[in-house]
């Protein structure tokens, strides 16, 4: 019986992909916002999705719809994030402070999206658009699921490395 340990131990490093600027906007986060939008494939049916309400959201504050949106994304970022560890028998969860963009507005954008999909008797343009101007005014769904995120991350910071700098970050005084 022959075991193969290479494919485990030798592996070659992940090359991260590039995202290209969507062709309107030449935004990398409207982008991101097209490709979690689309469902079996249908990346014309995403599109026009999400720039309608790119338009809609122009038309009702009389911005740049994309900084809008980006500021939404902002708002909804969360500064830690929350893994479960086993130790000694017992499952706790272990803050950690996210150090790169990419995940936090990842998270972001899923929960946004998510708070949208339980949305109902609407269109989908109209719910994306309430969700981004209620996450720009700090109020909605997804706000309130970061602001849990953040609460369970206090109430667990005893399990992380640095306690204190895990409730010095989300108490707004910084590192």
């Amino acid at each position: 019986m022959i075991i193969f340990y290479f494919s485990i131990m030798a592996r070659r490093p992940i090359k991260k992909r590039t995202l290209l600027p969507d062709p309107i906007y030449n935004s990398i986060s409207v982008h991101m916002l097209v490709n979690r939008v689309m469902k079996e494939g249908k990346k014309a049916l995403a599109y026009k999705i999400v720039y309608e309400t790119l338009k809609q959201l122009g038309d009702a504050k009389q911005q740049n719809p994309v900084e809008i949106f980006e500021m939404a994304l902002k708002n909804v970022m969360p500064e830690v994030e929350v893994k479960p560890k086993r130790r000694a028998g017992a499952v706790q969860m272990v803050p950690k402070v996210l150090t790169s963009t990419e995940r936090g507005q990842a998270m972001a954008l899923s929960w946004v999206l998510d708070a949208c999909r339980k949305k109902s008797s609407q269109s989908m343009v109209t719910r994306l658009k309430s969700e981004i101007l209620d996450a720009y005014d700090n109020k909605g769904a997804a706000i309130k699921k970061k602001e849990e995120l953040h609460k369970m991350a206090a109430s667990n910071a005893m399990y992380a490395k640095r306690p204190q700098f895990i409730l010095n970050l989300l108490s707004g005084q910084g590192a």
